[in-house]
């Protein structure tokens, strides 16, 4: 499969694609912007001012492309879990007024798995999670304190028996914690991130034992 990135900047989609399949990705609201050299952050934003929804940026060296894109942002480790109880229902949250999965960042002295089952077990009061398989990440940028910053949540498959008393993380602004599955997730989508929605994707996919995609960035840092 030809090697492609993707990150939600400003909480819309970019996928960094070589010239000749980056036409085939186009849709409606989607703006394709030309690479003639380096990737600045600009080109995105001038092209997201003028309403894109998406942008397709077409490159001839896709990874070199994505790495001097990546280098004017500092990078965040991030990791998360999609936990599944026995009817397949899935753990959401509900965080400063939007539903959300269980994530966090990655302690420099952890694994990624370690801080994917830390972070689900401290936002959602819940233990005994056990770690299936790697589902999906996801990349995003945001600003803190005027610092742009480039996160890639790595999001893990989990399973629990279902029978915990859930208890939200109050001082992470988390609410709610709550069991939903797919056919239940309406009023999460019309509430929710780009990325989440992406990886409620994949769940199904998983649920309906499709082979995963790695649609998103393949290496990195």
């Amino acid at each position: 499969m030809p090697q492609k990135y993707k990150v939600y900047f400003a909480h819309r989609p970019v996928i960094f694609a070589h010239h000749k399949i980056a036409e085939t990705l186009v849709d409606k609201g989607a703006e394709l912007v030309i690479s003639k050299g380096k990737m600045d952050t600009m080109l995105i934003e001038n092209a997201l001012h003028r309403g894109a929804r998406s942008v397709i940026m077409a490159c001839d060296d896709v990874a070199a492309a994505w790495t001097y894109f990546s280098t004017q942002f500092e990078f965040v480790q991030a990791a998360g879990g999609v936990v599944l109880n026995p009817h397949n229902q899935m753990l959401f949250i509900y965080r400063l007024d939007k539903w959300d999965l269980p994530k966090g960042k990655v302690e420099d002295d952890e694994s990624v798995q370690e801080g994917a089952l830390r972070e689900v077990e401290e936002e959602c009061g819940i233990a005994n999670l056990h770690l299936e398989q790697h589902l999906c990440t996801t990349w995003h940028t945001y600003l803190q304190n005027g610092h742009p910053m480039l996160k890639a949540t790595t999001w893990y498959i989990m399973r629990h028996d279902g029978n915990a008393t859930l208890t939200p993380q109050a001082i992470e602004g988390i609410t709610e914690v709550k069991w939903l599955g797919l056919n239940e997730t309406d009023d999460v989508r019309k509430n929710t991130y780009p990325s989440v929605i992406e990886v409620l994707k994949h769940t199904s996919d998983f649920l309906d034992g499709q082979r995963i995609s790695e649609i998103d960035i393949d290496g990195g840092f």
